[in-house]
């Protein structure tokens, strides 16, 4: 919590507090590995009628925990499930899954929905050959292999990271979030083998992660078939005690919060019970005076410390600088972002000329907005549009470039039709270019799927793009091209790389300059990202000379090896370059400023 937001829970609690327990269950993985099936036969339900998750499935509170037994129950009907919740909460623990996608079409909007205070199922389908693969293996469209999707989805976990600290307050060797794996299709083993496939998996996994920081958010390892599971379950019972065991580890277990949120929360639950998917932010306010929430006549600041806290833990949608509704369910949102961010409705929409403009040029008009909106259960395009719009705006989904202001019209990026840089670069005519300066480049140890999406459109909304024939922007998926001068003969381009962000300058005037500027601006914007989205990321910068192919990692130079002498070898080109060539583009000051520039 914020300063704030703490002084508001501290004078809150005077009234009264109650224990509060909640476990977040997240399960990812790679598509068709079971997760929906995991999860299925964790709530005890037949798997029959089990189809691929299509973006993000989330399933609240559909079954509750004894935090003194460690028993778990499941509700037989949505009554059930309301009585048993609403009961005394101080005796169940209430249990959310979240089922995550496992194709790469989704990653960009997963990352709204992680957390710090959760237990991650990281499912793998242990009888797919998993020897001599590795995360780098899948870049570039190769989101195929076991051990590549267990490295990417641990990177994620792990830019979420803090210390677990043991009863005497020392750090443990062990870091949180816990990811406890799950390896299913044991049963498609050979019985006499199974035992050398679980060695050689964990076997594996030691291998592949050697001695990365990573490898300490990993728990216990459970193999199992959902298939075929065993007669009296036990290997589920297994799991269940594991998540409930890692849930009671976690800082937020047990939480005292003031009485009166817990009744509000409650209610607020009820609505959601009544098909309510959405609120008001004056209901709100309406329903707090009516749960003793004090002076809310001339101050809502506790009001939105609990809307805020319920945000946090995972049960609602609020945004104090986008409060005109509070969203009761988080499923519904995911409902909006798949129509969006995906292809699911393009056979529907393919004859509309804005279904193209979308692809093409990244444009989002408003017909096909609304045609979009209209897929999404319980949404009222009179009530919701404008909402929408600004909480994709919020998530850097959709932009308004500076070059279309006054029309309002709003783009897509990550909806274009990918392009090629050879196939850019003949659309703006690069090869007239005078000079092109060397690459400044970001290389993150990890990059998280939708960060370069909030860099490119952060950009968009401060410069403008630059236009080719027809007067269309150059923005494509990844790619963006911004004039820095009023003649357009000086171009900035921003791309994302492997596991970097790269950027360039191409000149058509004669004039040698320093982006510096440019350079700053892109580091500060990371840190920002960091604070903003509380995730921890850490990054090198590199260099390339002007000729080099940014998507390639073969000669990328570090600053020290550049001013180590007055030339380097480039292993690119398997030539050599003078540094101040490479290094002048970027730096107006000594070394050591720019070593320690944050």
């Amino acid at each position: 919590m914020s300063k704030h937001d703490r002084e508001e829970f501290l004078k809150a609690t005077k009234s009264g507090t109650t224990q509060r327990y909640y476990i977040r269950v997240m399960i990812v993985g790679k598509n068709s590995a079971g997760k929906t099936c995991l999860l299925r036969r964790l709530m005890n339900k037949p798997i029959d009628d089990v189809i691929s998750t299509d973006g993000l499935d989330i399933e609240k509170r559909k079954c509750q925990v004894d935090v003194k037994t460690g028993e778990w129950y499941f509700p037989t009907t949505h009554i059930d499930t309301y009585s048993v919740w609403s009961g005394k909460s101080e005796q169940f623990a209430d249990c959310g899954f979240w089922d995550f996608a496992g194709q790469k079409d989704f990653y960009a909007t997963h990352q709204t929905f992680l957390s710090t205070n959760a237990v991650y199922l990281l499912v793998t389908d242990v009888s797919i050959d998993f020897s001599n693969q590795t995360y780098h293996k899948m870049l570039e469209d190769k989101f195929d292999s076991v051990g590549g999707y267990i490295d990417f989805w641990l990177d994620n976990v792990h830019c979420y990271r803090t210390d677990v600290h043991n009863a005497s307050n020392q750090c443990s060797v062990d870091l949180n979030p816990p990811v406890v794996i799950v390896g299913t299709g044991i049963d498609k083993i050979p019985l006499d083998k199974r035992k050398d496939r679980q060695q050689n998996f964990q076997n594996h996994l030691r291998k592949i992660l050697s001695v990365q920081e990573k490898r300490r958010h990993l728990r216990k390892t459970h193999f199992l078939s959902n298939t075929c599971p065993s007669d009296n379950r036990e290997e589920f019972k297994q799991l269940r005690k594991e998540i409930f065991d890692t849930a009671k580890a976690l800082k937020n277990w047990g939480d005292n919060l003031p009485s009166r949120w817990i009744v509000l929360e409650k209610v607020i639950h009820s609505k959601i019970s009544g098909a309510n998917y959405t609120m008001s932010y004056a209901e709100a306010i309406e329903l707090a005076t009516k749960c003793s929430f004090p002076d809310l006549e001339n101050t809502t600041s506790e009001l939105d410390s609990f809307l805020k806290y319920e945000h946090d833990i995972g049960n609602i949608i609020f945004f104090e600088d986008v409060k005109e509704f509070i969203v009761l369910d988080p499923q519904w949102l995911v409902d909006v972002f798949k129509c969006f961010v995906t292809n699911k409705y393009a056979n529907d929409l393919i004859m509309m000329t804005e279904w193209s403009d979308l692809e093409n040029k990244g444009k989002l008009l408003d017909k096909l907005v609304e045609k979009l909106l209209e897929k999404v259960p319980h949404l009222s395009l009179m009530k919701h549009k404008q909402f929408v719009l600004q909480i994709m705006e919020k998530f850097d989904i959709i932009v308004k470039p500076r070059n279309d202001q006054e029309s309002k019209i709003l783009y897509m990026p990550c909806m274009i039709k990918p392009a090629t840089l050879r196939d850019i670069f003949m659309e703006i005519g690069a090869k007239n270019c005078k000079r092109k300066t060397s690459w400044f480049m970001l290389e993150f140890d990890f990059l998280p799927p939708s960060y370069f999406n909030h860099v490119l459109v952060s950009f968009v909304k401060e410069k403008k793009l630059s236009t080719k024939k027809n007067n269309q922007l150059c923005i494509y998926r990844n790619i963006g091209l911004f004039d820095i001068n009023e003649t357009g003969t000086e171009v900035l381009m921003i791309c994302l790389s492997q596991n970097a962000i790269a950027m360039q300058v191409l000149q058509w005037n004669s004039e040698r300059r320093c982006y510096s500027d440019l350079k700053n601006k892109l580091i500060d914007l990371v840190r920002l990202m960091k604070l903003r989205y509380r995730i921890d990321i850490t990054y090198t910068k590199q260099f390339k000379c002007y000729d080099g192919n940014c998507f390639n990692n073969d000669g990328r130079v570090d600053s020290s090896t550049l001013l180590a002498g007055s030339e380097y070898r480039c292993k690119e080109h398997k030539n050599t370059h003078h540094s101040k060539d490479i290094l002048e583009s970027w730096l107006t000051v000594c070394l050591p400023y720019f070593l320690y520039y944050k």
